[in-house]
Order: structure tokens, then sequence, then C-alpha cells
């Protein structure tokens, strides 16, 4: 059935694998001054929501206004999916089948970090500069450091339990939801990297097939 269908989910997007070299003492991190328009990077997560359960590590790239791309790696380092995000709208591709769902960006965030997220609240909760202006909603807590340490949002909530060394840009993150935890660490991040040309933009997906998200759990069951 459905639910069985959504838990093999995590034995199959979720030998999301990539090795990674993260060696060494990590970085020091200060978000610009002007501002951060733009974060890349490499996570990992372990992350257990009410329909997806995802494990592994991923490549990302976010710019504001609502523009992302994540991409998840197999144990080989193949591509298993991408999700895109433009503005209003956010794409969830799995590449080896030719086939794509659509939803709501905070709909597509919620299946995997079981938060719902905007893709510009993440790209300033993964900076350490949510406060910075407009929360979004969210209400944060701070350290005695002055960083932003937790912040809950409904029933949704985040605490941070490692910075980066330097001005408060998380490492560690643990993330809550209704019926959903998990971790996330931020394995690398840089901040405002060049635009580049193309880099969310979708004209393959009329090669693709549209389909609902239950049939593309469907599909990956396979």
């Amino acid at each position: 059935g459905p639910s069985v269908v959504r838990r093999r989910l995590a034995d199959v997007l979720l030998g999301v694998a990539l090795s990674l070299s993260c060696a060494g003492r990590p970085p020091r991190l200060v978000p610009p001054l002007g501002g951060v328009e733009a974060v890349e990077g490499y996570g990992s997560a372990s992350l257990q929501g009410t329909e997806v359960a995802v494990k592994g590590k991923f490549a990302f790239v976010l710019r504001r206004p609502g523009l992302g791309r994540v991409e998840a790696f197999d144990p080989l380092g193949r591509t298993a999916f991408l999700v895109f995000f433009r503005e209003d709208r956010a794409f969830f591709v799995l590449p080896g089948k030719k086939v794509y769902a659509e939803e709501r960006p905070e709909t597509m965030l919620e299946r995997f970090l079981g938060i719902s997220f905007l893709p510009d609240d993440l790209l300033r909760l993964l900076s350490g500069t949510l406060a910075d202006e407009d929360a979004g909603g969210w209400r944060v807590e701070r350290d005695d450091a002055g960083r932003i340490s937790r912040g809950a949002k409904g029933d949704c909530s985040f605490a941070v339990r490692e910075f980066f060394p330097g001005a408060g840009v998380p490492r560690i993150m643990e993330l809550a939801g209704p019926g959903a935890s998990g971790r996330m660490k931020v394995l690398s991040l840089g901040f405002n990297p060049p635009a580049r040309e193309g880099a969310f933009d979708l004209p393959f997906l009329r090669a693709y097939a549209r389909k609902t998200w239950d049939e593309i759990v469907e599909l990956i069951d396979r």
C-alpha cells in the first residue's frame, strides 16, 4: 500500500551517500556585511518525516528570491534525485526515470525536512541570518553569544547543536515537525557564489512526464 511504498522510499532514494572529504577543523564562516543573497554547499541529512525518510549527502544552492536546487547522490556519486525551486513552485525530478512532480515550495521542503520552510527562509537559516530581517513568522531564540540557537513556527521547530567558528552560522541542526524529526549537518558552505547561467532552468522537463507525488513514489519503489 502507499504507506509501505513511502517507507521504502528510504531504501531507494536514500542510498544517498556520496563520499565527501570533510576531515579537519571546520572553517571559520562569517556572513558578508552586505547581506546574503545566495548560499552554496554540501550537507548530510538523517531525516524521518511522515512521508519520506532521507539519509545521505547532497549538494545545494539557494538564491534569493525563491530560487534553489538540491541534488542528492547515490553511493556511486550519481544523481539520485533533484529538487528545483522557482519562486512559487517546486519540482522533484527523477532523472533516471525521466519523470517529475510539482508542488508548492513549502510542501516540497516539508516532505524532506519535516518542516514547512520557504526556500528564502532556509537560505537565511543556513547562513545564520534568519532574524536579520522579517523572520517569516519564525520566533527565534539566541544563546549567550547572541547566535540564533533555536526557532519555532506553529508545530515546527529547529535547534542548532553546533556552529561553525565565526559568526553564528549553523553547522548541525535538529529539525522537528508534526510526526517528523531529524538532523542536518552542513559540511561546507559558501556565501554569494557567482550566479551560474541556467542553474535553475527547467527546459529539460519538456522531455519528462509529469506525475503526482504518489505516482513518483510508486515509480521509485519499482
